[in-house]
């Protein structure tokens, strides 16, 4: 026996004794697999520069997602439902890989439903990496993502919505799933296909007729005493308050609408991904069976590797939803440490996202504040461009920015020593006052600690304490990471 196949039997047993259940039926949920073909890939700079600048493991996408699917053989859940961005960047041959990957399961007897993401069509992105150089490499059209998973989804056995790629089906005998396909990939522009530009969108959507007919589909599915749950790429019930404001791409546009109306139809549970953070949020009720929960998933290739198992109800009334990780492969047996190493390095990366997208908004206002503060006298050190920004934050929000990104990620947040955190941020921020105007430091700080942060700490409460709605009648607070949902 090879190493590689005593490294695979060793994780395969060890999938199935931790996913063994007694009774009813399994599902597991994995969403944006991100997977990059290995026909794509001819080793060089290339793919080294776009991956070690990536979150995401995008090199090790194959093995990961070979991993996945050796656990599951393993494992045998009656179903797989797959969340969306299941390709890099939309490759026609990463798609042909996904679907050699779910032939895999479906012939030892288990089945997969997927719904696009908005990463898997019309991307103009989409490239091949050939030693020290990219070359464009074909998408897919709707049309041929139908064709490519019509064993998953879209085929016969599903009811197909007619302006999009949603689609209704009862995989389990009194379970409907219901994929409702939130993308707008119609709206991208494709140099390649002829356009004048290469344009690329990763908001969401539900169009009303979409949500008209997935409402129809539901009612008639509870009207028949069967039980329906969603599945869509995109939010659908903010994971934090006032994601709608500051995450807007990763919602469904009129999000509150559109679930409340698929809440009114019998539909309690939906399935998501986008953000890459294994999340639970509760809305519009805070009890298991007149609210709606949403478990978003993280991706499959990115720390920390997670994956739901969902055990149905004999009387398919409740879903015990636990989350798994993925820990090693074949190639990488120390999937995890990595994967936590990328995560703590792009601290600086996020850092000069957040500086580029402020400056070009402050940018203007911080010279009225210099000129302000050196009115009343004393040195001003205010940077000048946004990479000063960023150096500044840095030097004084590094380790809290880390710690944050990390407990966001991982889930289960109030566990992660939330107080400690926010202690860590005020006093960072203190410090970034006094080197920035160190001799107005003290009346900068009272005016943040009075003035600025209360109006932040709702905000940093539902992110760090796993709470939505907080401070209102209908706050809750839910389990990231094992949940129990009434159907």
């Amino acid at each position: 026996m090879t190493l590689k196949h005593l490294l695979m039997t060793l994780y395969t047993f060890a999938a199935l004794g931790a996913w063994a259940q007694p009774n009813g039926q399994r599902i597991a949920i994995i969403s944006d697999i991100h997977l990059l073909s290995p026909q794509l890939v001819t080793p060089g700079t290339a793919i080294d520069n776009a991956d070690q600048h990536e979150i995401k493991m995008m090199a090790l996408s194959d093995d990961i997602m070979e991993a996945i699917c050796d656990s599951l053989i393993a494992a045998k859940p009656s179903l797989v439902l797959i969340t969306g961005d299941l390709t890099h960047n939309g490759e026609l041959l990463s798609h042909k890989r996904v679907a050699q990957h779910l032939n895999r399961l479906r012939q030892h007897g288990i089945a997969s439903l997927i719904i696009p993401g908005n990463h898997d069509i019309n991307n103009p992105y989409a490239m091949r990496f050939d030693g020290d150089d990219t070359h464009p490499t074909p998408t897919v059209t709707r049309a041929e993502f139908a064709q490519i998973y019509h064993d998953y989804g879209y085929g016969d056995d599903s009811q197909r919505d007619t302006a999009s790629l949603s689609y209704c089906c009862e995989p389990i005998n009194g379970l409907v799933v219901l994929g409702i396909d939130t993308n707008l990939d119609e709206q991208n522009r494709l140099k390649s296909r002829g356009d004048s530009v290469n344009t690329y969108h990763n908001a969401g959507a539900i169009k009303p007729s979409t949500l008209d007919w997935a409402v129809q589909q539901a009612q008639l599915a509870t009207s028949q005493g069967k039980l329906v749950v969603a599945m869509m790429h995109h939010h659908l019930i903010p994971h934090f308050d006032m994601e709608e404001r500051f995450l807007s791409n990763y919602i469904v546009q009129d999000n509150s609408h559109a679930a409340e109306r698929l809440l009114q139809a019998g539909v309690h549970l939906v399935f998501t991904g986008h953000l890459h953070v294994t999340d639970a949020a509760r809305a519009l009720n805070t009890t298991d069976h007149n609210g709606i929960v949403e478990m978003a998933t993280g991706s499959a290739i990115t720390y920390p590797f997670a994956m739901r198992i969902a055990q149905l109800s004999i009387d398919k009334r409740q879903m015990s939803i636990d989350t798994h990780w993925v820990t090693s492969t074949p190639q990488c047996p120390h999937l995890r440490e990595l994967g936590r190493q990328r995560v703590t390095q792009a601290t600086p990366h996020i850092a000069n996202l957040i500086s580029n997208k402020l400056w070009d908004k402050m940018s203007g206002r911080v010279q009225q504040m210099k000129y302000l503060l050196e009115a009343d006298g004393g040195t001003v050190n205010l940077p000048q461009s946004a990479s000063q920004t960023s150096d500044l934050m840095l030097r004084h929000l590094s380790e809290v920015l880390t710690r944050t990104l990390l407990a966001v990620v991982e889930g289960n947040e109030q566990e992660k020593q939330p107080e400690d955190i926010v202690a860590q941020g005020k006093q960072s921020v203190k410090a970034l006052i006094q080197e920035v105007a160190p001799q107005q430091a003290d009346n900068l700080w009272n005016f943040f600690n009075q003035d600025v942060y209360p109006k932040l700490e709702p905000l940093v409460r539902s992110l760090l304490e796993d709470r939505n709605g907080v401070n209102t009648t209908h706050e809750s607070r839910t389990n990231d990471l094992r949940l129990i949902v009434d159907l």
